[in-house]
């Protein structure tokens, strides 16, 4: 083999290297930039929710509106998710559960 053949074979070896390279920088990129968008939206999603439960939570009626309407705005954005619903039913179950306890404790005293 020649030099000129030799030359030619290490340049056409290069650039599949170079060009494997490239695709495996795209692909990295692309995997972290979704992670990186996952955990921002997950911070944001446990921020609304961490606000809306501690005024659902609280004993504020004014407070208990807000979580409310907070909720509500929440879930009719066409981003919330699965885990959205899911909070909200975790929220109401537990509104049910503290209202029933009262009515059981207003009995008991009457």
């Amino acid at each position: 083999m020649d030099v000129g053949w030799t030359s030619a074979a290490v340049a056409v070896i290069g650039a599949v290297v170079a060009v494997a390279s490239l695709v495996v920088t795209i692909v990295e990129g692309v995997r972290a930039r979704r992670h990186t968008k996952y955990l921002a939206h997950h911070d944001h999603w446990w921020q609304r929710w961490s606000w809306i439960a501690e005024r659902a939570l609280s004993n504020a009626e004014c407070d208990h509106d807000a979580a409310a309407l907070m909720a509500r705005a929440v879930l009719s954005r066409s981003w919330s998710t699965p885990d959205d619903d899911w909070m909200e039913r975790a929220l109401d179950m537990h509104e049910y559960q503290a209202t029933r306890r009262r009515r059981r404790e207003a009995r008991r005293d009457h």
